[in-house]
């Protein structure tokens, strides 16, 4: 029997169709559209989290594209199962440990369906290009090679050159950390900052999150370059839509910012 705090109709959604909600684009008209590949046997198989393809295609776009020019064997999924982050809201706020457990085992099962597909795939690293779904994902299955994507973009570009200076927010994920208890990976993008030479970075920290009154005002009053760069696409999608459009801030993830070096 379902816990009361868990939303059944969800749970049957993505059990059949894969995705959270139905309002999404058609998966693979859209990946044909950007010729992004799917379902081939590769080495490397990209999550990209069932809302991606409509909260940020261009992102998920730039990514492939580096991911292409040095070579990464990698694929897609033309169905890719939610983890099921949104089934943990009412279990969180109401504080209940048993509900939560029954939202843990419930990702297991969906994540596991993606797993499954990337070992039929003959696959041996699995890619989280969601921030929600990596510590799920670590958490669900932590004997999987489970990486996230910033990794994957160090392991890809050489050394680049970018005289200017950046806003970069990393975000603070305290709503990640209460779907699983493990820390997304930071340091990947540190590291790949590091390679880009004349690149100065002002690391804007976040004492609360930005979905939160105080927490999105601190993030837009620290910005101070009209180029600003993340790697949560929730902190993303809040700056895009709350940064005032006087002040001219290119708002990009991480790829976006990486491919615009690599071709300019």
């Amino acid at each position: 029997m379902m816990h009361p705090l868990i939303d059944a109709k969800m749970v049957e959604t993505i059990r059949t169709l894969g995705h959270t909600f139905d309002n999404l684009p058609n998966r693979i008209e859209t990946m044909k559209a950007m010729n992004l590949p799917f379902d081939r046997p590769a080495e490397n198989v990209v999550i990209m989290g069932c809302q991606n393809l409509k909260m940020v295609p261009n992102a998920v776009e730039k990514f492939a594209r580096i991911l292409e020019r040095a070579g990464v064997d990698f694929t897609f999924l033309s169905k890719e199962y939610c983890c099921g982050n949104y089934l943990y809201r009412p279990a969180i706020k109401a504080k209940d440990e048993t509900a939560m457990q029954a939202c843990r085992t419930l990702s297991k099962e969906f994540v596991g369906n993606n797993i499954e597909q990337v070992k039929k795939l003959g696959a041996n690293r699995t890619i989280l290009f969601c921030s929600p779904c990596y510590p799920i994902y670590k958490f669900a299955f932590p004997e999987e090679n489970i990486i996230y994507f910033p990794e994957v973009l160090l392991e890809s570009i050489g050394t680049l050159e970018c005289n200017r200076q950046i806003d970069y927010y990393a975000g603070c994920y305290k709503l990640h950390r209460r779907f699983a208890p493990v820390p997304v990976d930071l340091k990947s993008t540190n590291q790949v900052f590091d390679k880009i030479k004349g690149l100065s970075v002002n690391r804007i920290s976040a004492p609360s999150c930005c979905f939160t009154p105080a927490g999105l005002a601190h993030m837009l009053d620290h910005v101070q370059s009209d180029t600003m760069v993340h790697i949560c696409t929730g902190c993303y999608s809040q700056a895009v839509v709350k940064m005032p459009k006087d002040r001219h801030v290119n708002i990009l993830m991480l790829p976006e910012f990486i491919d615009m070096i690599q071709t300019a």
